[in-house]
């Protein structure tokens, strides 16, 4: 199986214009889309039921396209061949959450899709904000025999405590045992926002699923709350508000950029 459970630790450092930074942790299912039927198999603590301690529904996700009956996979690949022009026909891993307890909410579902010969050949970013209940896509290409890190220009509003005139800079390493995603916002020549997820992976298999549930009981829940519990603070220390820009269309292209030495090495320890 090519599935597992991703457990670890997420964090955020604001540079700009004050201070702030968080840590929690969290976790998250690296699922084969192929091995859908297998997951929900698993345990009756995970079906499709809505209201479960998880559940697995297909159209909590890219539901622009899953909502009138494409596949998941397929959706993920039609929009990494809308914005590159080849689409990848392997396997679709997704990085997420599932509902939980009847509430679902990723504010970022990475989509790994690889060619016919098990290549990662893309990275679909299904983004999703707050208060305003959009989403938007990202699609990174990945070129053989080139690193794993992209820059593009932001064109979605995320946080109303984050203007829209930045650029992101994403790095990602992947292996059997670990996930490790590194971003970074730049505005004007000055990084001034990071975020860093660090997984270790793990079997997924009854046992380990049980496990999981009970580290994690209301993993969706506590993500929301704490978005609004951070704005808290954010509006205490008098953060400036931006107001919301609708992004124009719903899909950009990033580009791969040279691997930073100080990304790379972070990532990588």
């Amino acid at each position: 199986m090519n599935s597992s459970l991703c457990q670890g630790w997420v964090s955020h450092r604001r540079m700009a214009p004050h201070h702030h930074a968080f840590r929690y942790r969290i976790g998250l299912f690296y699922l084969d889309l192929d091995e859908q039927a297998w997951l929900t198999g698993l345990s009756p603590w995970l079906g499709r039921s809505r209201f479960a301690p998880l559940s697995w529904r297909e159209t909590d996700y890219l539901p622009g396209l899953t909502r009138d009956g494409e596949s998941l996979a397929q959706a993920a690949r039609l929009l990494v061949e809308q914005a590159t022009g080849q689409r990848p026909e392997g396997a679709v891993q997704l990085l997420a959450q599932p509902r939980c307890w009847g509430l679902s909410f990723n504010p970022v579902s990475f989509y790994f899709c690889h060619d016919v010969d098990g290549h990662l050949a893309a990275i679909l970013l299904e983004v999703r904000n707050t208060p305003w209940r959009e989403r938007f896509h990202y699609v990174l290409p990945v070129q053989e025999g080139q690193g794993r890190s992209f820059a593009m220009a932001k064109a979605f509003h995320v946080s109303p405590f984050m203007p829209l005139d930045m650029d992101y800079r994403l790095h990602f390493f992947l292996d059997e045992q670990r996930v490790r995603i590194h971003m970074e916002n730049w505005r004007a020549g000055h990084k001034v926002f990071e975020a860093d997820l660090a997984l270790q992976r793990q079997p997924l298999n009854r046992a380990t699923l049980h496990r999981h549930i009970l580290a994690f009981p209301w993993m969706s829940l506590r993500t929301v709350s704490s978005i609004y519990w951070q704005a808290l603070r954010l509006l205490l220390k008098r953060t400036p508000i931006h107001d919301h820009t609708a992004g124009q269309g719903n899909l950009v292209l990033g580009k791969p950029c040279k691997d930073p030495d100080h990304v790379q090495s972070h990532s990588e320890r």
